[in-house]
């Protein structure tokens, strides 16, 4: 299976609609889910606003503000520091 990440770049860089469709359609459970939360009477419009938003984002992320693992760690320990008790 192609990662999420491998997609969104081919969506932004090839204008790759089939890697956009494939994204779409990991989303859809959550979309789904998400509407479930509304009357039925809006779910309609609803699923096609949150269809339209997330190909927005899609095509928008900006991958250069997205931290790597060291990166994501570093930043965890900066915000909740870990106190160690010295034996």
């Amino acid at each position: 299976m192609t990662r999420l990440i491998d997609l969104t770049k081919k969506v932004q860089l090839q204008n790759d609609i089939e890697s956009l469709e494939i994204v779409l359609h990991m989303f859809e459970p959550k979309i789904r889910v998400s509407l479930q939360q509304t009357s039925p009477q809006e779910q309609d419009d609803l699923y096609q606003e949150l269809k339209i938003r997330t190909i927005e984002i899609i095509r928008k992320y900006d991958f250069s503000k997205t931290y790597g693992f060291w990166e994501f760690t570093d930043k965890i320990k900066e915000q909740y520091p870990i106190t160690y008790k010295k034996k």
